[in-house]
């Protein structure tokens, strides 16, 4: 082969090699990624997982607010068991007693009353192992190094009496002093030994019982209501508050003595058309207890509000709208204020003010909005339990 074949031969295999590399350069690039696809493809990346954090948060939010829900559900369950336990044991004879009344309670130490709570005392029917408990609680200290095991007498059935009350959570800390605290107290009828909760004196000044008569019950109770049937109410179709006889009780007396006091509260007025007490107690047909709770825990969660608020104001301005409870029955408490909740724009609530017997007053900037879980049971009393159906 002459030199001038050879060199371009040689010609021809380098720009053929070039023409590889080249090519495959191109391949190259054409596999990797541009700039512009770089951020594209981080901007789906941050997009999905914003998608998954906030579908996590929202499940996460749905769980401690079911959480949260059936907390508050026992306890306030728990609580209407024990009181549906001594409403049913009502005691219907002649050493029977009943009285429902509303208390009020200056919370501020202003000389004014803030807040009220319902105030229950009733006789009821009581077994001997009953009777053996109470006694056994009534019973002085043990010594620590008495071993010998506790005898007590048998004792016939006998009847009890119980005191239901609500006192403020507090009267320092501004924001538990619209919480109530659950008490309950039992003595037995005839023991010489302690005072008749239904004695005249029984509760003092403050509206509170002798040191030791009562136990706490459980504690952040926003909401306590019982309401009575009488034997012209007619609840079939709700359970109308009203000045009429077919409407319900907010307060009761089982032989018309006068003691819940009027003054005292509206609810205390006695219902129009209710038959006088002759030789056995006047009792309800139905007692319906409403109950709703929010827990120390739950304040933390809780909005305030932003603006003042007047008296004649039907809106309040919160700093976080999405914390305020929907729904057709939905109420708040502010500064012992009840509002219902008509609609919610944003911060912006739209209220009806001065709802379940309170009055409308004006409320500072930074007022706490409260509400809770509302639990209601209808209880049937044993003496009418042939009229259920209260039609």
């Amino acid at each position: 082969m002459s030199e001038h074949a050879q060199t371009r031969a040689m010609s021809e295999r380098v720009q053929t090699r070039a023409m590889s590399l080249r090519f495959a350069t191109q391949e190259r690039a054409r596999r990797g990624l541009t700039m512009i696809e770089l951020v594209l493809a981080l901007g789906l990346l941050s997009l999905l997982m914003v998608a998954v954090f906030q579908l996590l948060d929202r499940s996460l939010s749905m769980w401690n607010r079911g959480e949260t829900r059936r907390s508050l559900l026992e306890v306030s369950s728990t609580v209407q068991e024990l009181l549906a336990d001594d409403l049913r044991g009502l005691e219907p004879g002649p050493r029977g007693d009943l009285v429902l009344e509303w208390v009020n309670f200056d919370t501020d130490g202003d000389g004014v009353s803030e807040t009220k709570w319902p105030r229950v005392r009733l006789v009821r029917q009581a077994s001997a192992g009953d009777v053996q408990r109470v006694r056994l609680q009534d019973a002085p200290p043990r010594d620590p190094n008495d071993t010998a095991p506790v005898e007590l007498e048998a004792s016939a059935p006998a009847l009890l009496e119980v005191v239901w009350m609500v006192t403020p959570a507090s009267l320092t800390v501004k924001d538990a002093r619209v919480e109530g605290l659950v008490w309950r107290g039992e003595r037995i009828v005839g023991d010489e030994a302690t005072k008749s909760i239904f004695a005249p004196d029984f509760f003092g000044a403050s509206n509170r019982p002798p040191a030791g008569a009562t136990e706490e019950v459980t504690g952040g109770v926003l909401w306590l209501q019982l309401l009575c049937a009488t034997q012209t109410s007619v609840v079939h179709d709700g359970w109308h508050l009203g000045a009429t006889p077919d409407c319900v009780a907010t307060s009761w007396d089982a032989w018309g003595r006068g003691r819940p006091v009027a003054q005292e509260h509206p609810w205390n007025e006695a219902q129009p058309g209710m038959p006088r007490a002759r030789d056995r107690a006047l009792l309800p047909r139905r007692v319906r207890v409403e109950i709703e709770i929010e827990r120390a825990i739950d304040r933390t969660r809780r909005t305030w509000t932003t603006e003042p608020l007047e008296n004649a104001d039907s809106a309040l301005r919160v700093d976080d709208g999405e914390r305020i409870p929907r729904g057709d029955d939905a109420y708040v408490l502010v500064d012992g204020e009840w509002m219902k909740v008509n609609s919610v724009d944003g911060n912006l609530v739209a209220v009806m003010r001065g709802q379940r017997g309170t009055r409308a007053v004006p409320h500072p900037a930074k007022s706490m909005v409260h509400f809770g879980e509302r639990l209601a049971r209808e209880i049937p009393v044993a003496t009418y339990r042939e009229d259920w159906d209260l039609r």
